[in-house]
């Protein structure tokens, strides 16, 4: 199997020879490549050229492009910004003064407005050269929930929640957002992306009551995920933190894979997603990738592997990006041990 095939196999509920690789790395490959973060964020032939240089050192399974965090919410209008040359962008304040103004948004252009023609002509010279070999995933940037915060301030739209006056006005700025990254997932599929992906962290349960979940991030999620899903379009989902509490309903949004972090039940969260989606994930990408040893990189991997990918479903993974800074020998050690440790047996477990 080449990587590509290894990587469908398993998303189509499949067990292929081995588990899969997927490296969650835009700052680590802008860093192997010789590119500060802004650069690789801003120049498309640059971000191609860190991840093709990346795979080619790496051999991973899955080759993840993403750009930060403020993509989609720098589209839209708000100011984006470096704290760092080699640190994510971040949403630099909000762009409504109400929420009560989601109706004069305008839709986004992908293909002009902010970094996200980057990305996407990143994407087509991707595919274009190992999307055969190679499984591309292309993110779509935030989830409805998290883009609706950044666009009028995480303290004014969680507040708004509350409000029983302003909830229609955060149900139309969610529509809003869940329009805008449905316009950005087809610009992505069509550049040749096999997969994309959103992370809607400002909704999990680190920040907001599953409740909150269920009422106001989860439809948009599956609407979202369902209505490009009609047009072939593969989607996946992330939620930063410990997502155990949500992680029935995560799954009920029907995306294709869950990429999860190393704070999840390991074991409560296979039992809900076993024939039904696949789990992306999970070594801590600070504290294990970028930190510890290659002994400790091989550890939690194996670890995550004997947990997680019982009967197939199972990509390994950083938990989230993994730093600037993190060691190329962790990065070889974490595919050291999807190959060691990642075969399948008679016995349906690997």
């Amino acid at each position: 199997m080449n990587s590509f095939e290894r990587c469908m196999t398993v998303l189509n509920g499949g067990m292929p020879d081995r588990v899969p690789v997927c490296l969650e790395n835009f700052q680590h490959a802008a860093a192997f490549a010789g590119y500060t973060v802004r650069e690789y964020c801003y120049d498309a032939q640059k971000m191609a050229d860190a991840h093709l240089k990346t795979w080619e050192y790496f051999r991973h399974d899955m080759i993840d492009l993403e750009n930060g965090v403020a993509a989609l919410a720098h589209a839209v209008g708000c100011n984006m910004d470096f704290l760092d040359e080699n640190a994510p962008p971040w949403v630099m304040g909000a762009l409504l003064p109400s929420i009560r103004d989601a109706g004069a948004l305008k839709p986004i252009d992908p293909y002009r407005d902010g970094t996200l023609p980057a990305l996407i002509e990143a994407t087509r010279l991707i595919a274009r050269e190992v999307g055969a070999r190679v499984c591309v995933l292309s993110e779509a940037d935030q989830g409805p929930f998290s883009l609706a915060a950044q666009i009028v301030g995480a303290e004014e739209f969680l507040t708004a929640l509350l409000d029983d006056e302003l909830v229609p006005y955060v149900h139309q700025l969610l529509q809003y957002c869940a329009n805008t990254i449905a316009r950005y997932a087809r610009a992505l599929h069509d550049a040749g992306a096999h997969l994309t992906m959103i992370g809607d962290s400002i909704a999990g349960p680190d920040v907001c009551s599953p409740r909150v979940y269920r009422t106001f991030a989860f439809p948009y999620e599956k609407q979202l995920i369902e209505n490009l899903r009609a047009d072939g379009i593969v989607m996946g989902l992330h939620i930063c933190g410990n997502a155990t509490a949500i992680i029935d309903d995560m799954v009920a949004t029907g995306a294709r894979f869950l990429q999860v972090d190393y704070k999840i039940n390991r074991a409560r969260c296979k039992q809900a997603a076993l024939g039904k989606t696949t789990l992306i994930g999970t070594v801590d990408p600070s504290g294990v990738m970028a930190l510890g040893s290659t002994q400790d990189v091989m550890q939690a991997a194996r670890a995550d592997i004997e947990a997680l990918g019982v009967r197939g479903g199972f990509v390994l993974s950083p938990g989230c990006t993994l730093p600037y800074t993190t060691p190329n020998e962790n990065v070889r050690a974490l595919i050291a041990a999807a190959e060691q440790f990642g075969k399948y047996d008679s016995r349906a477990r690997v």
